[in-house]
């Protein structure tokens, strides 16, 4: 029996193979764990930026012309509420993708829709607390004009500020880091002499500001905490020494669980290279449409109770959906970013119970969302 799933994915310069790397995730897992006679056929179109209307035709496209019975899509949270709306009137179930730098609101609730994320900003939270806990309760933070627009940041302060924790010293890059010395960063961070430096960039204003610090004579006296995505494996090849570099994050490609090493494993041997975020993205989405065409022999109707009811073994652990449809992890990694002579990695050096994340969305359900149209970090 062959199934229609239609896929729409965005662009990114980050990721410059976004489409296929997510593909490729998703197939691996779903040939693995597929046990029915179920074949897919997976219709695939590309959304630039995922920001506009055109996602919206192309969705109902999909629905009215291809006879889908599910989409898998990337999409900006500005566009959400309208995306929503289509699958509500046709009642077709959504897979809304992404590294989920903002928060879901109430308003986004829909049995037809399942929110499968890396849980980006609910880790920036957990790192807030984590650097209150550990390093003291006086921060700097600074950030990118481009990553500080989506609401990790403010979960980061929320979390510290929760601890008891306060911002003395604030850093924005302007929009060409081309341009940009960062001297007034170094000058900031030196002027507050803070306990620990929260860290917003990534790809090569990332690369350009890590190799900065470095050479700072901030490098070892005090820990920088970064989002995930500055400490990316795939963006950063040289060792800097740079020292006192963590994250956290609901994934670690250094992880020494079975899941991810066969995960690792299965993409070198399948592909030939070690596998990226959209990857890992990729399969846990198949995992779960194996899970649930093998207990129900195709899509069923009510699609996110059904997932509900089995927790997938995933990468990057146990992962079930809450109240909110959105994908949640049981804990986040504490990860030290360290050279090893062949490249960087992700060192997971202690875990925390991510059982809070549900009880966070009340936190910025009144936060409107600002800055970019686009899905972090689609570009």
């Amino acid at each position: 029996m062959e199934i229609k799933i239609g896929i729409l994915l965005p662009r990114s310069d980050m990721f410059p193979t976004l489409a296929l790397d997510f593909l490729n995730g998703l197939k691996l897992s779903f040939n693995k764990g597929n046990t029915t006679t179920v074949i897919p056929k997976y219709i695939v179109e590309g959304i630039g930026t995922a920001s506009d209307d055109g996602l919206i035709r192309i969705a109902e496209k999909m629905i009215l012309q291809e006879d889908v019975a599910l989409v898998i899509s990337f999409c900006s949270l500005f566009k959400l509420s309208n995306l929503a709306s289509v699958f509500n009137s046709y009642q077709k179930p959504l897979i809304h993708v992404g590294l989920c730098g903002n928060a879901i609101k109430e308003e986004h609730i829909s049995s037809q829709i399942i929110y499968h994320s890396l849980n980006i900003w609910q880790s920036s939270y957990a790192a807030g607390v984590y650097a209150a806990k550990t390093y003291g309760k006086k921060a700097a933070m600074a950030s990118s004009y481009y990553d500080g627009g989506y609401q990790h940041s403010a979960a980061f302060v929320q979390g510290f500020m929760d601890e008891g924790g306060e911002i003395t010293n604030y850093f924005v890059a302007q929009m060409d880091y081309k341009e940009e010395t960062y001297a007034a960063m170094l000058d900031g961070i030196r002027e507050c002499n803070p306990d620990v430096v929260f860290t917003l960039f990534s790809f090569k204003e990332g690369t350009k500001v890590m190799e900065i610090l470095s050479k700072s004579d901030l490098n070892g006296k005090v820990p920088f905490m970064a989002i995930p995505l500055l400490t990316d494996e795939t963006i950063n090849k040289e060792d800097l020494k740079l020292e006192k570099m963590l994250s956290v994050a609901s994934w670690s490609f250094s992880d020494d669980n079975p899941q991810m090493k066969a995960f690792i494993e299965e993409s070198k041997s399948a592909y030939n290279k070690p596998p990226n975020i959209m990857g890992l993205l990729g399969y846990e989405i198949g995992q779960a449409l194996a899970m649930t065409i093998n207990t129900h022999e195709g899509i069923p109707a009510n699609f996110s109770e059904a997932l509900k009811k089995h927790p997938l073994d995933s990468p990057r652990g146990t992962l079930t959906y809450n109240k909110y449809n959105e994908s949640q992890v049981d804990s986040f990694k504490i990860r030290k970013f360290q050279f090893n002579q062949v490249g960087y990695h992700n060192v997971v050096i202690e875990t925390m119970d991510a059982s809070f994340s549900e009880d966070l969305y009340s936190k910025f359900e009144e936060q409107p969302y600002a800055g970019w149209q686009n899905p972090y970090i689609c570009t």
